[in-house]
């Protein structure tokens, strides 16, 4: 589903449709309503007769043909022109990275005609567009950045360190874009004042509000009027995230229940997700059992669909926030009119009117938002429609017109500088033809080349230096020969016999296309680094191949940021330009030995040190991939050594976040997710911990939720997950028996001898149906039986139904212990003193009657215990059936 490629067009003519292109990375219902403002966007633009293409950039996981299809008819029916971006023909297939989706979209710009471009900030989709503007690399259109979250604010937002490279990835890219984009929107003043709080330059930055913009959600009149004064729902209006406050209600609920009227009802609106590792479902099922009220949950909405059922229902809106980057929930429910109970939480400030006789806000507190439902429930607000999506709606319209906050400097014309192409030699006479070949093809007007050879032994590459040395006097070029001192000295020696300001250091075994120096030139002078880097298509070949479509780019480098640069190569590859000033103010190459990733570690000295890296994101040279290359015969460790010692005296923000990085990963996973951990240590959450490691909005998942919801008696909200039916919904596997948990037969049948004795019957037998373990009592003595890690952590108790089956049998001493798994008992000793709990011996004389033993643990432990049973006879074998049975086995966790 590739966008095709359009035809160049002239530029559109003053009062002709603008050409406008709205990005986004969500259309369909499955994503929260801030991820679908620029869908709302595309719509708005549209309705002012704009000629609109909104392209949809996805993932790896691509949308269905059904489902693009679905989406496009609606999006034809507004005008607006849907177009699927999930790949490039210059990259490898799946747009899996942030990066190569920002690279993706650079790609399609480049290929198309549009008079404005509107971005969002969230994955730095814009990166690559505006890197190549900085460099002079793409004359992009004007680009509009608008953010709602970025990916930093929401883990702070969540309370969650970034613990992966992507998401530091990411970070780095949205404040770029926020930073070098022609006009930054942002959604409210709380985020364009955290963003100021960062030291992110975005001072001009515009506040405009994200939603509501669609005039679906305005029409309060259109709605249902409520028949009854007093709500008896309280509908949730928060996402499964932790700064969406799901938590905090549950707590105010907790408080509310005693007061709350007997036939309220809480809604909530899928999809669900995972807080602090526990299913939000799951955790709002759980605390219902605290809360005599129903509880549903409902599908996924878009946000009027959510105000209609808000309206139809007679309910009151509750948005529990703990944080808010956009205020969007706050701002559509005053637009529609429909009573809510919100937190006083970053933009939800903004958002609220005083005009809209809605209540005021609350501080993010269980206690006061639980007194602020309970007010709203007995004594409700007659909100009015306040509405602002038309002032809303004409700040986004007038963005279109917005001078552009970057000013480009006109800079007077000077004579090109001399550039001096640094080569670096052994060995490689083949490689090293077809390098020279591409020097030579440069259309630079003033190129120089240093060639150094390190200590070439090879009579081909010797007799090749020689032919080369004459036309090298007569273009004024250099030849360095030197003895064997490895790669690094070699670039080193080159730069110092270098006569350029310009300084491009290029490998022999690969080939600058013949633009390459001139687009360097460009680079250096717009952007004003101090190291440029390019992109690359990669080849495996002898030859260099003549057509550029034969090679992709695979490596992708962003410049930063400087914590991902301890753990990959993120400033580019070593045929990169360099102003000769840069050695002067961080030194030379490493010349350390046996060493392939000098470049690397010269990079991250002097982003270290405060210096412009800034990569072309245009592919300027090919790269040859050989697997007797330096980089491929090397060992890592010794290549990743040098950076390492470079990243010693890193400043203190690039220290944090490497240190947030290694906490996040390391921190085990009972800490990171407590709530999932809590789970463990009460034996009645069994079943909501198994939800915890399910995809929380998959089939199996939402149906373990709905036979959870019938366990609990809680059948309407079983039915709510069902679509009503509850014929396939069964119960938990734990059935409740008085609070005691039965073992059936299938963890009987796991028993396991520990006694064998010489038998002619057997001596363990475990009975159909509900019958039970069977032990036979052995002349020689006891006859014992485990059942291995089948008492589960944090139970306490332990009942063993007993029973001599045969009216015939001798009397029998039964008993019941709990053991280490890793234990194993003598049973000639103290059998007490070996185990955990026992019962000691009990003895059976009479038949076929019911006998109990209990054991139970003095504390609960947090690993599982094995249950072990055994039998002897009390006094000697009268040579009848004994049929001794442990007929039920039953744990309680109380």
């Amino acid at each position: 589903m590739a966008v095709e490629s359009k035809q160049e067009k002239p530029s559109t003519p003053r009062g002709e449709p603008r050409r406008i292109c709205v990005v986004t990375q969500a259309v369909g219902l499955d994503a929260d309503g801030d991820a679908l403002a620029p869908v709302e966007l595309a719509r708005l633009l549209a309705s002012e007769a704009d000629d609109v293409t909104l392209l949809w950039v996805v993932g790896p996981e691509a949308p269905s043909v059904e489902e693009v299809a679905t989406c496009r008819r609606e999006l034809d029916a507004a005008s607006v022109d849907l177009r699927v971006l999930d790949r490039s023909d210059q990259l490898l297939p799946s747009l899996a990275s942030p990066e190569s989706r920002s690279a993706a979209l650079l790609h399609y710009l480049e290929q198309s005609r549009h008079d404005l471009v509107y971005v969002p900030l969230e994955g730095g989709l814009a990166y690559f567009t505006l890197l190549a503007v900085e460099t002079g690399a793409f004359a992009a259109p004007p680009i509009i950045v608008f953010a709602c979250a970025t990916e930093e604010w929401v883990h702070e937002a969540d309370k969650a360190f970034m613990g992966s490279t992507e998401a530091i990835t990411i970070a780095h890219m949205e404040r770029y874009c926020a930073e070098r984009a022609d006009n930054l929107l942002c959604a409210s003043a709380a985020l364009r004042k955290w963003m100021l709080a960062k030291g992110w330059k975005v001072r001009k930055a515009t506040v405009v509000p994200v939603l509501p913009l669609s005039p679906g959600i305005v029409g309060g009149a259109a709605r249902p009027v409520l028949e009854s004064e007093q709500a008896r729902e309280l509908t949730v209006f928060a996402s499964a995230r932790f700064h969406d406050g799901l938590s905090l209600l549950c707590d105010a609920l907790d408080l509310l229940a005693p007061l709350a009227p007997a036939d309220l009802t809480l809604a909530a609106f899928a999809p669900f997700g995972k807080i602090m590792g526990e299913h939000s479902g799951g955790l709002l099922l759980r605390r219902a059992g605290n809360w005599p009220f129903k509880l549903k949950f409902l599908p996924a909405m878009g946000l009027s669909e959510k105000l209609d059922h808000v309206a139809r229902a007679g309910a009151l809106a509750v948005i529990p926030s703990l944080a808010a980057s956009t205020g969007s929930a706050v701002a559509a429910c005053i637009a529609a009119g429909v009573p809510f109970v919100a937190t006083n939480a970053g933009a939800n400030a903004e958002a609220w009117h005083a005009g809209s006789r809605q209540p005021k806000l609350v501080e993010p507190d269980a206690s006061r938002l639980a007194k602020a439902i309970l007010a709203e429930l007995e004594k409700p607000s007659r909100p009015l429609p306040v509405d602002r999506t038309s002032e809303w709606r004409q700040a986004w319209l007038d963005s279109r017109a917005l001078s552009p906050t970057k000013t480009v400097r006109r800079r007077a014309a000077v004579a090109p500088p001399l550039v001096s192409i640094v080569m670096a030699h052994r060995n490689r006479p083949l490689c090293l033809r077809q390098a020279i070949a591409a020097v030579e093809a440069q259309t630079y007007s003033r190129p120089e080349l240093v060639l150094v050879d390190d200590g070439s032994d090879q009579q081909e590459a010797i007799r090749l230096l020689d032919t080369l040395e004459p036309a090298f006097r007569q273009r004024g070029w250099k030849i360095l020969r030197r003895p064997h001192q490895h790669l690094g000295a070699a670039r080193n020696a080159g730069a110092r016999a270098a006569r350029g300001a310009l300084i491009l250091f290029v490998d022999d075994d690969n080939a600058l296309f013949p633009e390459a120096v001139d687009h360097f030139v460009r680079a250096m002078a717009t952007s004003g680094a101090d190291i440029c880097t390019a992109f690359q298509l990669i080849f495996y070949e002898d030859f260099v191949p003549q057509d550029r479509a034969d090679g992709l780019v695979q490596y992708l480098p962003l410049g930063g940021p400087d914590a991902l640069g301890l753990i990959h190569n993120v400033y580019g590859d070593a045929n990169a330009m360099v102003r000769r000033s840069v050695f002067s103010r961080v030194g030379f190459f490493s010349e350390q030995p046996g060493y392939a990733m000098h470049d690397w570690e010269f990079f991250a000295r002097a982003s270290l040190a405060g210096l412009k890296i800034r990569p072309i994101p245009k592919p300027l040279y090919w790269y040859r991939s050989k697997p007797d290359s330096m980089f491929r015969t090397s060992n890592w460790y010794d290549n990743r050594r040098p950076v390492i010692d470079a990243f010693g005296s890193a400043p203190p923000d690039v220290s944090r976040q490497i240190h947030q990085l290694t906490v996040a990963q390391n921190t085990a996973r009972s800490e990171v997710e407590s709530a999932r951990e809590n789970l463990r240590y009460t034996p009645a959450n069994r079943a909501y911990l198994d939800l915890c490691d399910l995809d929380p909005n998959s089939e199996v998942a939402v149906h373990k939720l709905a036979a959870i919801a019938r366990s609990k008696g809680r059948g309407d909200t079983a039915a709510s997950l069902s679509g009503g039916d509850l014929a396939g919904i069964g119960q938990t596997p734990w059935k409740p028996d008085d609070g005691w948990h039965a073992l059936d037969h299938d963890a009987l049948a796991k028993a396991r001898l520990l006694t064998p004795r010489a038998s002619e019957l057997p001596l363990l037998l475990v009975a159909p149906g509900d019958g039970g373990i069977f032990l036979r009592p052995h002349v020689e003595g006891l006859v014992a039986a485990s059942l291995d890690n089948l008492f589960p952590p944090f139970f306490r108790k332990l009942e063993a139904v007993v029973e001599v089956a045969h009216s015939d049998a001798p009397a029998i001493d039964f008993c019941v212990a709990l053991a280490r798994p890793d234990r194993i008992i003598d049973w000639r000793h103290d059998v007490d003193a070996q185990t955990i709990a026992f019962t000691g011996w009990t003895t059976v004389r009479d038949k076929f009657t019911f006998r109990t033993l209990a054991v139970m643990s003095r504390v609960r432990r947090k690993m599982p215990l094995s249950i072990v049973i055994a039998v002897r006879f009390t006094g000697s074998s009268n040579g009848f059936p004994t049929n001794a049975f442990f007929r039920k086995l039953r744990l309680s966790s109380d």
